[in-house]
């Protein structure tokens, strides 16, 4: 037996009152979660730094992998610190109104201008308040959409990325399948004819929320605003990422710091307790005593390519006169002013710092023959280096890998 429910006016006039009694109050929640969410976001940025340096240290991603999915990352953070560092301007503007528009109902009052001003017609305190209140509903809507795009872009990138990780696959391979298959969803998308997977997905919430605002605001309004976001996120993703490229475990040192040297990569005492160190690090510049230690970061990458290293060693010019690789300790040769002492090391002991869970290989010189002043250290080291897929992997000398000096301050 079936039950026809005649709709009440009177429930559809109550609902009708409470979704408008709702936007009236809107700004309330608006600005507590613009709030909220400012003081968690400034906060990301060295979190996801910390985490692509993760990805390429210890679990092997690719350094170009690691960056992409810095930047990638960097962009959502960016994105949303100027949605909701805009809103929250607009709504201080709107208070500041509110409150004129309060204090002088009446708004201008011509006759008391000077004769300049008094032909002009002006706005009302009040038709400001309605216009921007719009503005600002409008202005906190649009992270919800772009929210929901990065949401699947970013479960989408998990996913690859487990699947490169667990299965050992390679990373330009993954990187061709992403890009082939949003070129394909978008051309599926564009030339498909109606079907049930389009009508579902446009009577989503994203499109649906797109749909409003291409509507309302003009088809090329909306991806002219999203482009004019993005070119604004570039200075905050160029001081996200900055230093990233000193954990390029296949490159030499740029020019810039092998002329002059950043002490915070390479001394424990002046480096940030809460950081990853990128190359090599030894306990103090100013060391006293017969002995100093040294650390040398751990990459697993190395650990992937170390057999292929290993097979194409007889490809190395003679002239390095590189030992056999027994391990992969092997691919490093420590100088100490400029004279080979990596080979006069008996033990390289396996560690890992517990702030930052860094694992590294320590090693410990002899400095005893040292005279008090300074003295440098160079690490040189063999790594695999491919073109991301475009050229076969090679391996490649590096003669400045990590680079530094340090003070002896008494014999």
């Amino acid at each position: 037996m079936e039950i026809n429910e005649t709709p009440n006016p009177e429930d559809s006039s109550e609902e009708l009152a409470w979704i408008k009694n709702l936007q009236r109050n809107s700004w309330e929640p608006e600005v507590i979660i613009s709030g909220i969410s400012l003081a968690f976001i400034f906060a990301f940025p060295a979190q996801i730094y910390d985490f692509a340096v993760k990805l390429t240290q210890d679990y092997g991603l690719e350094f170009i992998g690691a960056y992409l999915v810095l930047l990638y990352l960097s962009i959502i953070v960016s994105v949303f610190k100027i949605f909701f560092s805009v809103h929250l301007v607009l709504r201080f503007t709107w208070a500041g109104l509110l409150g004129l528009s309060y204090a002088f109902p009446n708004g201008v009052i011509n006759e008391k201008l000077f004769k300049n001003s008094r032909d002009f017609q002006y706005k009302k305190p009040q038709e400001m308040v309605l216009k921007l209140e719009k503005i600002c509903s409008m202005a906190f809507a649009f992270p919800m959409m772009m929210g929901m795009i990065f949401i699947v872009f970013t479960l989408y990138l998990g996913l690859l990325l487990f699947l490169y990780r667990y299965f050992d696959l390679n990373f330009f391979m993954i990187y061709l399948f992403f890009l082939a298959s949003l070129v394909g969803f978008g051309l599926l998308s564009a030339f498909s004819k109606k079907n049930k997977f389009k009508s579902s997905l446009n009577a989503s919430i994203f499109s649906t929320v797109q749909a409003v605002y291409q509507s309302n605001l003009g088809k090329w309004s909306i991806s002219a605003y999203s482009i004019f976001i993005m070119g604004l996120t570039a200075p905050l993703i160029k001081s996200d990422s900055k230093g990233f490229f000193n954990f390029a475990n296949y490159a030499n040192l740029d020019q810039d710091l092998l002329e002059w040297p950043d002490n915070s990569m390479y001394f424990e005492d002046q480096k940030d307790p809460q950081k990853r160190f990128p190359r090599a690090m030894m306990p103090s510049a100013n060391i006293s005593g017969d002995f100093t230690s040294i650390s040398i970061a751990y990459y697993d990458e190395d650990n992937k390519n170390f057999e292929k290293i290993k097979e194409g060693i007889h490809t190395l010019p003679d002239s390095l006169a590189w030992p056999s690789l027994e391990n992969q300790q092997d691919l490093y040769k420590i100088y100490l002013n400029d004279s080979l002492v990596s080979n006069k090391i008996t033990e390289w002991k396996k560690v890992s710092y517990g702030a930052t869970g860094q694992r590294a290989y320590l090693v410990v010189l002899d400095i005893n023959g040292l005279k008090p002043g300074a003295h440098e250290i160079r690490i040189e080291k063999l790594t695999l280096f491919g073109a991301l897929g475009f050229s076969e992997p090679e391996i490649k000398h590096r003669k400045n890998w990590a680079k530094f000096s340090f003070i002896k301050v008494t014999s």
